[in-house]
This record gives structure tokens, C-alpha cells and sequence, in this order.
């Protein structure tokens, strides 16, 4: 029996289910997300080589009977072609590797939806943490691959280009890159931390009382 005068310990409630269901849905956003990045890299490829040509020529032949200017612009373009051909090939490579990190990232997300939205707690959390993990690394690695591509073909722009610091582009177009992927996973892992930390079982705790002794007097 519990005694007179003593306080019944003092329970802030238990969290709301909904921070972790609402993280599951979260998640499913960013898998349908991912499945639409995983079609455009498995897709785009093999449009481009359906509707790429490789040689310029098959867009415009060669002027035979040309002037010897035509033959020229004709020679300009064709090494312009050639660049780019060889830009998208290498962009090509960027695209599979898109497709298969957005691939691998809708399939951890559909593991984490179920795990958050039946309450499961801490393996959620961890579900998604690897999720941003691999998030982050994988863009990581995406833009260290654009960075030796280039974010340009290297065409020969000609003297028109003296204006314009492509140099400069180049350099500006990595670190947004860069700074787009460390700012985007900062602001999952803020959600992730806002979840973890609204979910967290509360703990029953009693609070101490000015108006009662610690140890009453036995009657």
C-alpha cells in the first residue's frame, strides 16, 4: 500500500509515434526519388547512342566541291563533334554510376520505411544513418568524377572565349557541387537527429518535494 503523503513519479508521456512514421514517409519520398534517378541513368545511355551518331558526317557530309572555307568550318566542326562524342562517353560512366548508387539508396530506403513505420526505434535510426552515409559518399565520388571529366567539352571556343574565365567556371561548378552535397546531407542529418531526439522513450523519474521529508517518520 502505498504510503500517505508520497508522490506518484512523474511520466512526461511517451513520444509520438508519428516523428518516426513521419521520417518513413520522408523516406519513401527520397525512394521514389531514387527509382526515377536510376530509370534516367539506365535510360539516358542508350537514348544518347540511339540518337548520337558517331561521326559527324553522318549529320552533315563532307563538302567535296566545297570552298576551301567550307572545308574548313567543316574540319572545326567535325573535331567539335569529335569532343563531344567523347565528352558524352565519359559522362556515360557517370550516369551508371548514378544509376547504381540511386539504385542501391531506393533499395535501403525500402528497408528503412517498414522499420520506422512499425516504431522500431533504434534500428531505424541506424537504417538511416547508413542511408546518408552512403548518400554522401556516393556524391563524393560522383563529383570527384566529374572533376576529371570537366563540367565542359573541351572545345577550341576561339578567340571569343578570352572574355570568359572558363577556368574559373570550371572551378566554381566543383566546389557548388561539393558544397550542394555536404549542405544536402547536413540537412539529413539534422532530420535525422530532429527524429532520434523527439522519439526517444521518455524515462519515469520522481521529483524531489520541499514539503516532505526524504526519509518520514515511522508511525
Amino acid at each position: 500500500m502505498a504510503m500517505a503523503g508520497a508522490e506518484a513519479p512523474y511520466d512526461p508521456g511517451e513520444p509520438s509515434p508519428w516523428w518516426l512514421k513521419g521520417l518513413a514517409i520522408f523516406m519513401a519520398l527520397m525512394v521514389v526519388f531514387m527509382l526515377f534517378n536510376t530509370a534516367s541513368g539506365i535510360l539516358s545511355p542508350m537514348l544518347i547512342d540511339s540518337f548520337m551518331p558517331e561521326d559527324f558526317e553522318d549529320l552533315e557530309p563532307y563538302p567535296e566541291d566545297g570552298t576551301e572555307e567550307e572545308k574548313a568550318e567543316w574540319d572545326r566542326s567535325n573535331a567539335e563533334w569529335d569532343a563531344l562524342v567523347e565528352y558524352m562517353d565519359d559522362m556515360m560512366g557517370v550516369l551508371e554510376f548514378s544509376a547504381v548508387q540511386s539504385g542501391l539508396l531506393a533499395l535501403m530506403g525500402l528497408f528503412c520505411i517498414p522499420v520506422l513505420w512499425r516504431g522500431d526505434r533504434e534500428l531505424g535510426v541506424k537504417l538511416v544513418g547508413a542511408w546518408i552515409g552512403v548518400n554522401f559518399l556516393g556524391g563524393m565520388g560522383m563529383m570527384w568524377m566529374m572533376s576529371r571529366i570537366g563540367f565542359m567539352p573541351n572545345f577550341d571556343y576561339g578567340p571569343e572565349a578570352e572574355a570568359v574565365d572558363l577556368e574559373f567556371i570550371e572551378t566554381f561548378s566543383m566546389i557548388a557541387g561539393y558544397g550542394q552535397i555536404i549542405i544536402c546531407n547536413i540537412c539529413f542529418l539534422g532530420i535525422l537527429g530532429l527524429v532520434a531526439s523527439k522519439s526517444k522513450p521518455s524515462t519515469s523519474f520522481d521529483i524531489p518535494s520541499g514539503f516532505r521529508p526524504d526519509n518520514p517518520p515511522q508511525s
